[in-house]
């Protein structure tokens, strides 16, 4: 703000001297005019010049003058009614962290360091949450791909349930964090064929269920969720962040405002703020289809590569999701309806389970949550994240999973 002050006082100065200047160069040019009848041509058509020159430049300064005053006008009523000035607002930390990607709608940004409600976020140059990987395979692999529940918001980088299980699992064995907030089994599917060929994981964990269930019980989700799960996600990282895209500017974050406000920029991706549906507790079946065919693409894709797989229900607490506090995200679901969701989508990974290629890790269904392992009615704290990843240690196959091999405990 100093410097901005300083910049306003020095145009006015400047102003002032241009007005003087002018006044000036007016009233030398009114004692020293010549006599209309011995007045040159030429004398007459340079003065000419030269007053439409100082006429232009007033205007400028002027148009320059009243700009400078509606945005400081501006900037006042954007720091009256969102309580900061537009020099200073933060970007948004999905903006910072994330960007749109061709193929999976939402990525990653790579190489950054965001700091999130005091939490470090940490992508490394691959574009994923943790440490760099190493490019050099030397020992076990094991991928953790997902959402937001395997990223992990809500926890510093040393505080996530990947993180934790590599702590466990070393020095055996190396965990990659491949979780990507909002990403659904159609991202999976499309994102885990790079992951393969790339990274080559001996054991792939998939924590699926939630980004999925959001789309039951709308009219037409469409095919792969892309009439709702997949606009919703793409509008997160592009309009969603409009104002993060702009320069510091009072006038333009106005300006996008009064857009908002009247409709011409739009504030969601739906007609009315939301897609048509119904509010029920019953599972719907085109979600559980799509689901099954979109799990079972991956397990093809896994067995073909010969990589061992465990499917991860997710970890939920029936105190901590209330009948209205998950509505943002699965808007047509009751709270009932959220649990027999996620049961109707349990129940296809573990009929997909055979207990050698394809674990099931049920012992997470039979584990009871406290609200104190929560950082948000579906995301675990570290307390939460830090179970998880040992009750993953503890209880999964790993001989078999490993071909034999048990990594030592930690």
């Amino acid at each position: 703000m100093n410097r901005c002050f300083v910049f306003r006082v020095s145009f006015f100065v400047a102003f002032a001297a241009v007005l003087e200047y002018s006044a000036c160069g007016v009233n030398r040019k009114q004692s020293n005019r010549p006599s209309r009848q011995t007045r040159p041509k030429a004398a007459k058509s340079g003065g000419q010049k030269i007053a439409r020159g100082k006429k232009a430049a007033f205007i400028l300064v002027l148009m320059l003058f009243v700009l400078l005053c509606a945005e400081g006008l501006f900037a006042i009523a954007l720091r009256l009614t969102e309580g900061q000035w537009p020099y200073t607002r933060p970007k948004s930390a999905n903006y910072l962290l994330f960007e749109p990607h061709p193929e999976w709608v939402m990525t990653p940004r790579k190489s950054v360091d965001v700091t999130v409600l005091g939490n470090s976020h940490h992508h490394n140059a691959d574009g994923f949450r943790g440490n760099e990987f190493s490019p050099v395979k030397t020992k076990h692999r094991i991928a953790c791909v997902g959402g937001s529940t395997t990223y992990c918001i809500g926890v510093g980088d040393d505080q996530t349930w990947p993180f934790y299980l590599d702590q466990l699992v070393q020095p055996d064995c190396e965990v990659f964090n491949f979780g990507v907030p909002g990403h659904s089994s159609v991202e999976h599917k499309k994102m885990l064929p790079q992951i393969l060929a790339r990274y080559s994981p001996d054991i792939v964990i998939f924590q699926m269920g939630l980004n999925d269930l959001r789309s039951m019980n709308v009219d037409d989700p469409g095919p792969d969720y892309e009439n709702f799960h997949e606009r919703s996600l793409r509008f997160s990282v592009t309009g969603a962040c409009r104002r993060d895209r702009l320069p510091p500017c009072a006038l333009l974050h106005a300006t996008a405002m009064l857009l908002e406000k009247i409709n011409v920029l739009k504030t969601s991706p739906f007609r009315g703020g939301a897609p048509a549906g119904h509010v029920s507790d019953s599972v719907d079946p085109r979600v559980v289809k799509t689901f099954t065919a979109n799990l079972d693409l991956l397990l093809r894709e896994c067995l073909t590569n010969h990589t061992r797989v465990v499917l991860l229900p997710q970890a939920l607490s029936p105190e901590m999701i209330t009948e209205t506090n998950y509505k943002w995200w699965a808007p047509y679901l009751t709270k009932r309806g959220i649990f027999n969701a996620e049961d109707a989508l349990n129940v296809v990974m573990r009929s997909r389970a055979d207990g050698e290629q394809v674990i099931y890790a049920g012992f997470v269904d039979g584990e009871t949550w406290s609200p104190g392992e929560f950082f948000d009615p579906t995301h675990l704290n570290a307390k939460g994240n830090l179970r998880l990843a040992r009750l993953l240690k503890e209880d999964l196959p790993w001989s078999r999973l490993l071909g034999g091999e048990q990594p030592s405990i930690q």
